[in-house]
C-alpha cells in the first residue's frame, strides 16, 4: 500500500467510511417543519448562554416574551445545512463516537451534528467557498485520533 500523507489519508475516510446526502431529500422527507431533526451539537444552551454574555438580552430566561436567542440559534445553526449535501458516518463506531463526541467535534472542526431516528448521526457545514478538508475534515480526523497516514 502506497504511503499518504494526513490529507490524503483524511480523504480516504472521507471517501470511503462516510455518506453523502443531498439536503434536498432531508428537506422532502421532513418538511415542513423539520421537528424530527434533532441539533446535537452545538447544543442550544451553550448558544443562549454566549448570546447573555453579549448582552443582547437582560437574561432572564423565564421572563423572556421574544426568544430572541432561540432565532438567533436557529438563524446561526440552521435544521437544513448551507451547504447542500450532509454526511453519514457509515460505520457504527464512527456514529457511536460521533455522538458521543457531538459538541466537541463542533467546537473543535466547526460542523454542526445532527441526528435522526432513519439516519441515525449526520454532520453539516454551514459555509461555502474555502477548503473544506483544511477546515472541517482534517480537524475531524485529527480529534478522531485516527493514524492511516505515515
Amino acid at each position: 500500500m502506497k504511503s499518504m500523507d494526513k490529507l490524503e489519508a483524511c480523504k480516504l475516510w472521507i471517501k470511503r467510511d462516510f455518506s453523502m446526502i443531498p439536503t434536498e431529500l432531508i428537506e422532502r422527507a421532513y418538511a415542513p417543519y423539520f421537528e424530527d431533526i434533532k441539533i446535537l451539537a452545538p447544543r442550544i444552551d451553550i448558544i443562549v448562554e454566549e448570546f447573555i454574555a453579549r448582552g443582547n438580552c437582560g437574561g432572564d430566561c423565564e421572563q423572556c416574551e421574544y426568544h430572541d436567542c432561540e432565532d438567533y440559534y436557529y438563524k446561526t445553526v440552521p435544521k437544513i445545512p448551507m451547504w447542500r449535501w450532509v454526511f453519514v458516518p457509515d460505520d457504527p463506531t464512527d456514529q457511536w463516537w460521533v455522538k458521543n463526541n457531538a459538541q466537541e467535534i463542533y467546537e473543535k472542526c466547526g460542523i454542526v451534528v445532527y441526528e435522526t431516528e432513519e439516519i441515525g448521526v449526520y454532520f453539516g457545514i454551514n459555509g461555502a467557498d474555502y477548503g473544506f478538508y483544511e477546515a472541517h475534515w482534517l480537524p475531524l480526523y485529527r480529534l478522531r485520533g485516527l493514524k492511516w497516514h505515515e
